[in-house]
């Protein structure tokens, strides 16, 4: 079974993480695979998630940081979206 690395979108807060289609934060070989991305309303959400967490910034703030989550640009977001090899919209 080969390993492929997957980003996830999230543009909305998750209201049930029991529901929830992201990865298990128990997940120990999760952390390598994944990625979040928060958008729009999600912003100020971020869900537990077993690997880095990004937050996208409308301007463009790429060097700054919203909390733990480092702030990315959509520049960033296009990168992100290459090096995945799965990209879920959530």
């Amino acid at each position: 079974m080969t390993t492929r690395k997957t980003l996830y979108l999230l543009r909305q807060p998750i209201q049930d993480s029991s529901h929830s289609l992201l990865p298990s934060t128990e997940d120990p070989h999760a952390a390598d695979l994944v990625t979040l991305v928060l958008l729009e309303q999600a912003v100020g959400s971020a869900p537990p998630f077993p690997g880095p967490v990004y937050v996208l910034s409308p301007e463009s703030e790429a060097s700054a940081s919203r909390g733990s989550n480092s702030v990315i640009s959509y520049r960033d977001l296009v990168a992100l979206i290459t090096e995945h090899e799965t990209t879920i919209v959530l």
